[in-house]
């Protein structure tokens, strides 16, 4: 039999209706979810997945969001997704949880994407993104995860990533390498008490303003 509490495809879909024709927006907040799969959708609506749990992956490839995606406090109990996709407000994950990677990879997010104290198992992927706000991944843990015998390191990739605000990363624990090669940061860049296992690589990096470096750890710097 189906656990009635958790939601389907189905009820995830009737929601949406709903929030359109009542002219509010999606509001999943703490409840469990199979899955959120919406894959080169235009979704018009704020939506609220805070506290959360979601069973399957968060999968939005070139999905088009008009609003906030709030995932504050959630559980990813696979890998998030948003290749591709288009944010038209912030992105926030502020302490939320993952069991998989999180990969934005040529994503445009309009707004801040606030990741702080969020523990991520495998990578995290900005690469090519197109951040308009700040990004602050301030107190956050990356670490590796293992799958069937393999590892997946948990590494941070900014290559050629385009943040016109700030990128905070103060106080963070990475259990690979911090990828920053290419990238442009519009404001400053915090690195400061943070610990890379390995290696921190800012090679071609475009830092407008400052980057701090006060205690920050790391096997070596490739620039």
């Amino acid at each position: 039999m189906p656990d009635k509490n958790i939601l389907t495809q189905s009820d995830i879909e009737q929601e949406i209706r709903l929030a359109y024709l009542e002219g509010r927006e999606i509001n999943f907040r703490g409840k469990v979810l199979s899955s959120f799969s919406f894959q080169k959708k235009i979704i018009e609506r704020n939506i609220d997945l805070g506290m959360a749990i979601i069973l399957g992956p968060l999968y939005l490839e070139g999905a088009i969001i008009k609003g906030d995606l709030n995932l504050k406090e959630a559980i990813i109990r696979e890998s998030f997704y948003f290749g591709d996709g288009i944010l038209k407000g912030n992105l926030n994950m502020e302490e939320a949880r993952t069991n998989g990677v999180v990969n934005l990879v040529g994503a445009q997010i309009e707004g801040d994407l606030n990741f702080k104290k969020i523990n991520i198992s495998g990578f995290l992927s900005l690469a090519k993104t197109k951040i308009k706000g700040d990004v602050n991944l301030q107190d956050s843990k990356i670490n590796d995860a293992y799958h069937a015998g393999l590892i997946v390191k948990g590494d941070v990739y900014l290559r050629q990533a385009v943040i016109s605000g700030n990128f905070n990363f103060e106080n963070s624990f990475i259990e690979g390498s911090l990828d920053m090669m290419g990238a442009t940061v519009g404001r400053d860049v915090d690195l400061k008490d943070s610990h890379i296992k390995e290696n921190l690589i800012v090679k071609e990096v475009n830092i407008k303003n400052n980057l701090t470096l006060e205690n920050c750890e790391y096997q070596q710097m490739i620039k």
